[in-house]
C-alpha cells in the first residue's frame, strides 16, 4: 500500500517535470528556431508598391473600380480595396452612407493611385496618393451622409514610418483629418466626411529605432518560457495542497457485516438454554 504523501509528492514531481520539459523545448526553439514551411494558406505581407519606385522598391500598385447597383432607393453597403496584401487603400461604406442624386440607379466606386497634386507642408508623402471617388452612373459625385462612422477609409504606409496622419488635398492645400493609427500593420484609418485625393504624411523612423519583431521574437519566447516555468513551480508548491485529489488510503480493518433484519418473532436458538418446568401437573 502506498501512502498518500508519497502519491502527492510523486504527482508534484511528475507535473514539475512536464512543465520544465515544455519550458525547455520552448526555450530551445526560441534560441534556434527551425525553419518549417507553412502549407496552411497563411498569406505573407507583400512589400509596399510605389507609383514611382526607386532603388529596390516594388512598383505597379493596383486600383479598384466597380459598379454597384442601387436597390430600394438607398445607397448600398460595399467594401472597396486595392488587391495588395495587405491592401494599400480601402473604403468601406454602410447602407445609406451616401446621399443619392435624383435618378441614381448605381454607384461607381473607384480607388486609384495618382500623381501628388502638391508637396505637403507637414512632411513628405509616405507611399502613394490615392483618389477615392463615389459617383452615380452619370459621374456626379455623391456626398457622404451625416452619419457616425458609416464610411471608413484605410491606407497602408510603407515600412519604417513613425508619426503620421492621413491628409486630404482640398482647395490647393493638404488638410489633416482625424486619424487612428494601427502600427502593427502600418495602417491608418479615418471616418471621412468628404472624399478626394488622400495620402499618409509623416516622417521615417531611423533604422536603429525601428522595432524588429523577427529579431525580438526569440527573446520574447524565451522570456515567456522562463515565466511559465516559474509560474508552474509556484502553483505546484504553493497552491496544490497535500492529499488534494488523492484517493483515501485503504483501511486494513475488514469490513463489518451488518445483520439483516428478520420479519416476525425471533427464533429461539436450538442449542440455547431452556426454561425449567414449573412442576405443575401436565406440564
Amino acid at each position: 500500500m502506498i501512502a498518500t504523501g508519497a502519491l502527492t509528492r510523486d504527482r508534484r514531481l511528475g507535473s514539475l517535470a512536464i512543465v520544465a520539459g515544455a519550458a525547455f523545448a520552448l526555450a530551445v526553439q526560441a534560441a534556434a528556431p527551425l525553419g518549417i514551411a507553412l502549407y496552411d494558406g497563411v498569406p505573407l505581407q507583400e512589400p509596399y508598391r510605389f507609383l514611382h519606385p526607386s532603388g529596390d522598391q516594388a512598383g505597379s500598385p493596383t486600383s479598384f473600380s466597380k459598379t454597384i447597383p442601387v436597390v430600394g432607393g438607398v445607397s448600398p453597403a460595399f467594401a472597396a480595396a486595392t488587391s495588395e496584401n495587405p491592401t494599400q487603400a480601402q473604403l468601406v461604406a454602410q447602407r445609406g452612407a451616401f446621399v443619392l442624386s435624383a435618378g441614381a440607379v448605381s454607384l461607381q466606386v473607384s480607388i486609384t493611385p495618382v500623381e501628388p497634386p502638391a508637396a505637403p507642408a507637414g512632411g513628405p508623402i509616405q507611399g502613394n496618393v490615392y483618389r477615392f471617388s463615389v459617383t452615380d452612373q452619370a459621374g456626379t459625385s455623391l456626398a457622404i451622409n451625416a452619419c457616425n462612422g458609416c464610411v471608413t477609409l484605410s491606407m497602408r504606409a510603407p515600412d519604417g514610418i513613425g508619426d503620421a496622419t492621413i491628409e486630404r488635398f482640398a482647395n490647393g492645400a493638404w488638410e489633416d483629418v482625424l486619424t487612428v493609427p494601427i502600427p502593427v500593420t502600418n495602417m491608418f484609418q479615418t471616418n471621412p466626411i468628404v472624399l478626394g485625393d488622400v495620402a499618409v504624411i509623416g516622417s521615417v523612423v531611423a533604422a536603429d529605432d525601428q522595432f524588429d519583431l523577427g529579431r525580438a521574437l526569440p527573446f520574447i519566447l524565451a522570456g515567456g518560457a522562463v515565466v511559465a516555468l516559474i509560474a508552474g513551480i509556484a502553483f505546484l508548491f504553493f497552491f496544490v495542497k497535500p492529499g488534494g485529489g488523492d484517493a483515501p488510503p485503504l483501511s486494513e480493518e475488514p469490513p463489518r457485516r451488518v445483520p439483516s433484519r428478520q420479519k416476525g418473532p425471533p427464533k429461539r436458538p436450538a442449542d440455547g438454554p431452556r426454561c425449567p418446568k414449573s412442576g405443575r401437573s401436565g406440564r
